[in-house]
């Protein structure tokens, strides 16, 4: 696979953060798309329930219940709204829009200005990652001006409210304010790099480098631009999705989960599957295919998270194994079977320094212990770990003949010859793992929505 880096980024015209403030950062000259509900950011399939089941207080703020005690959460009410939003679209019911400005209002209502901008504070005391880095109250993220702007603009773009035209015009401004250190404060420029800080130091113009809240953050320029088309947000959302693909590889770790920060290395742990989400989104928002490619190496690292499913064993010898933090076999439990057999598998990962996938045991001779995946011998019935891709993604035949395949919910497959020669075009829309083995899903031609092998395809 080339390098997800197409293209050197371009000499940009100085940006001005504040008044007077003159910053340059890496830029790539992004196409930035509008995109159908089914593939914006923050799209749901299901609508969720009208009654919070989470921490909310009397009047059905989504609140965070922290020692005890109910505070509130920029992020965690922004995020609810774009969720209340999500289910109005899928049910028509109003109340989920009536809940949606409840959280917004709660945003605008305990908003601090700094300069021209609408700032959201987080009222509590929070420790970075277990480090010693202790941020006080107030402290403010763009993470969270960043989610609070996209609800605004989609709370403007469903009801016409002008309010909310106000409050997203405002907090746009936030991402115009110059870092001044014990202000608030969360865009900034680190080694050439735009960056909208997550964890922006109170106390210094310093922060975490977050790669997810970085990236969520621009979704907010996104949706400001698909309102606006103000130029300005569409200058930083290239400069931000410039970041987001060129940072990749100090992200990355090779054959493990990706980091969650630059400045700790922190591992991502279940973020590491939100790194190939977001990969992914930024591929359909602009059209480039090297955030694909950083998705599909995220993913060849490391599996999606919470893949569970039953492993099928072959007749045959079998090994599970149990490993310490740093993947040394602290146990192991050989098997020969007679008879083809099923058990339940708690997770599909990589095991620290191992090179292989492995399936966690849950019931059956093996639980408990981890054993290898190996096609055709110990492998997941049916189709895990999925990855669309959202748009359809443009590849060529690498090897003929190719075999299309179906597989139903039990695992059986069917296949067919094609009349695909090497060198043919094809476009995709699914990466998925078929009984232990890696396909691709076809997106059009005579074959569309059957699978094909993984290596008989180069992708771009």
């Amino acid at each position: 696979m080339t390098d997800p880096k197409l293209a050197a980024s371009q000499p940009r015209p100085a940006f001005f953060l504040g008044s007077s403030t003159e910053v340059n950062f890496d830029h790539h000259d992004f196409e930035i798309r509008e995109l159908l509900d089914g593939i914006r950011p923050y799209h749901l399939k299901t609508a969720v329930p009208l009654v919070d089941p989470g921490p909310h207080d009397s009047s059905g703020v989504r609140m965070a219940l922290l020692g005890g005690k109910l505070h509130d959460h920029p992020v965690a009410q922004a995020q609810y709204g774009l969720h209340l939003i999500e289910a109005h679209r899928l049910t028509k019911n109003g109340e989920y829009l009536n809940r949606a400005r409840k959280q917004a209002q709660r945003l605008v209502d305990r908003r601090v200005l700094q300069g021209d901008g609408w700032f959201y504070p987080y009222p509590f005391r929070h420790r970075l990652h277990r480090t010693n880095d202790v941020y006080p109250a107030p402290w403010y993220s763009m993470m969270a001006q960043g989610q609070a702007l996209s609800v605004f603009c989609r709370l403007f773009t469903v009801t016409g409210e002008a309010r909310w035209r106000t409050a997203a015009d405002a907090t746009f401004r936030s991402y115009l304010v110059a870092p001044v250190a014990g202000k608030p404060w969360g865009v900034y420029v680190v080694d050439g790099k735009l960056w909208l800080e997550e964890y922006p130091n109170p106390r210094g113009v310093t922060g975490d480098r977050t790669y997810n809240g970085h990236t969520f953050s621009a979704y907010g320029l996104w949706d400001y631009w698909v309102v606006t088309k103000d130029e300005r947000a569409k200058m930083l959302l290239q400069g931000a999705l410039t970041t987001t693909r060129d940072v990749y590889s100090e992200i990355a770790n090779p054959q493990w989960r990706s980091k969650y920060c630059l400045r700790h290395s922190h591992d991502a742990g279940t973020y590491h599957s939100t790194h190939i989400g977001q990969q992914i989104q930024c591929f359909a928002i602009t059209g480039d295919t090297a955030f694909a490619r950083i998705a599909d190496l995220f993913y060849t690292d490391f599996p999606p998270h919470g893949i569970t499913g039953k492993v099928m064993f072959q007749p045959g010898d079998h090994t599970g194994y149990r490993f310490d933090g740093n993947g040394a076999v602290t146990a192991s439990k050989p098997i020969r079977l007679l008879q083809p057999r099923e058990a339940a598998s708690k997770g599909r990962v990589r095991v620290k320094d191992q090179r292989d996938i492995w399936y966690e045991i849950g019931d059956g001779d093996l639980a408990g212990y981890h054993v290898k995946e190996v096609p055709g011998h110990s492998y997941q019935l049916g189709e895990a770990a999925p990855l669309g891709y959202r748009i359809p993604r443009l590849a060529s035949i690498a090897l003929a003949p190719v075999e299309a395949y179906t597989i139903d919910a039990a695992g059986a497959m069917t296949s067919v010859v094609t009349n695909y020669r090497v060198g043919d075009r094809v476009s995709l829309d699914r990466r998925a793992v078929l009984n232990g083995t890696e396909h691709l899903r076809l997106a059009n031609g005579p074959h569309v929505g059957r699978w094909v092998r993984y290596s008989a395809m180069n992708r771009t």
